[in-house]
């Protein structure tokens, strides 16, 4: 071809995508990450309902609370657990699980986190 058709053929092709070709964004797109989209979705819905659901379990006092980590640790067993408090929007904080590794004065060693025994409102071995 010489210069003067390759030079019509491309001013065809820009006229095209200038003036007739309509591109449809990101509709093009959405059967690539709409499954996982749903997905995810189901998940943030199912964690904001417990959340929501979550209940402040009875509170404890500092006694009930040490007999209960002393005898998870001299057992080895997992125990549940739940933290004093609320958040702004109102929902009592999540129930917990963990071994209890060992305590130093007040804190806790529960799982991978030191636990001030203080802000424990509940727990349970299970």
């Amino acid at each position: 071809m010489d210069s003067k058709a390759n030079s019509m053929a491309f001013q065809r092709a820009k006229d095209f995508f200038e003036k007739e070709y309509k591109d449809r964004g990101m509709v093009k797109w959405q059967g690539f990450f709409l499954s996982d989209h749903v997905e995810d979705a189901e998940k943030y819905a199912k964690e904001r309902e417990k959340v929501e659901q979550q209940e402040q379990m009875p509170s404890m006092t500092l006694e009930e609370i040490s007999e209960v980590l002393f005898e998870a640790y001299r057992k080895l067993e997992t125990i549940e657990y739940q933290l004093k408090g609320i958040d702004v929007l109102g929902h009592y904080p999540p129930i917990e699980k963990g071994k209890v590794k060992g305590n130093d004065e007040n804190i806790a060693v529960i799982g991978n986190k030191r636990v001030d025994m203080s802000q424990i409102n509940w727990c349970q071995i299970i």
